[in-house]
């Protein structure tokens, strides 16, 4: 009997933070996609699918300050006019330990966080290029990986 009660206040607390979509984390994230043509200059109005494991969301270029759901899966954008085709895929990136961790509780809220997706970040502003597969990394100090980039998209 006294097992059970030591472990009442443990399985309440778990209850607790199962109930919450996330404990220090924002549900969804703002990001922006511009399109350029090969020569750097915006391609505007561009018909645009982002997707990620979360949800699929459709607008035309430039897409500013979209609420894009966050998710531990990579965010696959196209961007597409006529025969003008623009993609790119963006990473999913989380912290490897959240400051959460260091609080009361904060290794079940650091864990619920990531099965939510909700400590996953994409780059906030993407730049696609026509002809191009761009590449984005919220780590990485360039916009694109040149080895991604070779392959040309137009037909």
């Amino acid at each position: 009997m006294l097992h059970r009660l030591a472990l009442a206040p443990v399985s309440a607390t778990l209850l607790a933070l199962a109930g919450c979509a996330t404990i220090s984390g924002s549900p969804t994230q703002p990001l922006s996609i511009h399109t350029v043509d090969a020569e750097g200059k915006p391609v505007s109005g561009m018909h645009c699918r982002l997707a990620n494991g979360e949800a699929t969301y459709y607008g035309n270029s430039p897409l500013l300050d979209v609420q894009v759901r966050r998710s531990g899966s990579d965010l696959e954008i196209e961007c597409r006019s006529g025969g003008q085709i623009a993609r790119g895929t963006a990473f999913a990136r989380s912290p490897a330990l959240s400051a959460a961790v260091l609080l009361p509780g904060g290794g079940a809220a650091a864990v619920i966080d990531r099965l939510s997706g909700y400590v996953y970040a994409y780059p906030r502003t993407m730049q696609l290029r026509v002809g191009e597969h761009m590449m984005f990394d919220v780590s990485a100090p360039a916009q694109e990986s040149a080895e991604e980039n070779t392959d040309s998209l137009l037909h």
